[in-house]
């Protein structure tokens, strides 16, 4: 080593030799100023101060650190080895890692950390093959993959069971899918189950709900009201969760947990302007049932039995909605008209009210009637 370092010297300070290249194992150094050629299967150039160091090596193309090769990999001094080559036949550049060793023992097994392939895909211990960046968890307790942030990580691959952790990085912080405009979001591939703060779902969509609140309804286009779905306490003699309707925040009506039927809240408190119904019998009379089938899905022709919203506008106009959102779904059909049919169940205890009452007083007609053909009777038998 030492003559070889005086030769380099004394090549670099001889003003003859100052333009000649050198040649190491080759007669005609044309390449380089240096140049050095090693033997295939060797190290052809070890920088070193007698510990560790850095090797150079012919095949592959080859760069060791504390490592060299010499039929077989060994350890230029103890600790932990590397070494980067490039496989000119793919042209993959390699980097493998060593275990621990000692002063030129053989190596005995590496790990592949790194491939850069010659299209510039990157895999991590793997090969990448078709994708730009490929990592294999390779038994990692945390995963393939951790992204830190400043609270909390994300996880690709987590544990034994690979589960997938996508988090933001610190309280409050949010993870966006997808918020192109137009984009679309695709969970499941048709038997697959989703839950919202729950860890085992059981259902296509399962929903825990926070705080008492549920599934909510938004309408930007209108002052953002709202419509909630909520599963909460109902009557505390039948303890269960009743299924109730909430507009902005207030509740409107409900499902009975125990027999499905719904119930609208009619509290006293939640009404003004109380007054008597007006008399609605000749016109409740007025009202004509019909039977028909619908238009729009209904293959099978089945006959329905009810009521003509636009007709029964013409009598109760209150009992009829005209949906204008140009939404609803029937093409060339503007202003659909709705009706409420459980206001018709309203009108019917009423008519049958006024229609009692006309009995009841019909009924007192007769008695009194009835008691005076009795007198009349008599009357007529005493002047006989």
């Amino acid at each position: 080593m030492k003559k070889i370092f005086f030769l380099l010297l004394f090549i670099c300070t001889t003003k003859n030799f100052y333009a000649q290249n050198v040649g190491i194992g080759t007669p005609a150094p044309y390449r380089a100023k240096l140049q050095v050629n090693g033997t295939v299967g060797t190290t052809s150039t070890i920088f070193s101060n007698g510990g560790t160091g850095i090797s150079i090596q012919r095949s592959l193309p080859s760069i060791g650190f504390n490592q060299y090769k010499n039929n077989g990999n060994k350890y230029i001094g103890n600790g932990f080895a590397a070494v980067q080559y490039l496989d000119t036949v793919n042209g993959n550049l390699i980097y493998d890692m060593f275990p621990n060793g000692t002063m030129n023992a053989t190596i005995p097994s590496f790990n592949r950390g790194l491939i850069i392939s010659s299209n510039g895909n990157v895999g991590i211990r793997t090969n990448p093959t078709n994708a730009t960046l490929f990592v294999v968890k390779a038994g990692n307790v945390n995963g393939s993959a951790v992204f830190g942030g400043t609270n909390y990580n994300s996880h690709f691959d987590y544990d034994v069971t690979e589960d997938i952790y996508i988090r933001g990085g610190k309280s409050g912080s949010k993870v966006i899918i997808n918020d192109i405009s137009g984009g679309r979001i695709v969970m499941g591939n048709g038997s697959s189950l989703v839950s919202i703060n729950n860890g085992i779902p059981s259902y296509p969509l399962e929903i825990r709900e926070v705080s008492g609140r549920g599934v909510i309804l938004v309408e930007p286009d209108n002052s953002f009201n709202n419509w909630e779905m909520r599963a909460g306490l109902g009557f505390p003699e039948s303890p269960g969760p009743d299924l109730f309707m909430v507009y902005n925040g207030q509740y409107k009506s409900a499902f009975e947990h125990g027999t499905g039927y719904p119930y609208t809240f009619s509290d006293r408190r939640l009404k003004t302007n109380i007054r008597d119904m007006a008399s609605i019998l000749e016109k409740y009379m007025l009202l004509q049932p019909v039977e028909y089938e619908m238009k729009y899905n209904n293959a099978s022709h089945k006959k329905m039995m009810g009521f003509i919203a636009q007709d029964v506008q013409k009598l109760f106009p209150q009992l009829v909605t005209v949906t204008t959102n140009t939404r609803h779904g029937y093409p060339g059909i503007d202003g659909l008209y709705g009706l409420n049919y459980n206001g018709l169940r309203i009108l019917t205890i009423k008519a049958l009210q006024q229609q009692q009452e006309k009995i009841k007083n019909m009924q007192e007609q007769n008695v009194e009637l009835t008691k005076r053909i009795a007198a009349a009777e008599k009357l007529l038998v005493e002047n006989k």
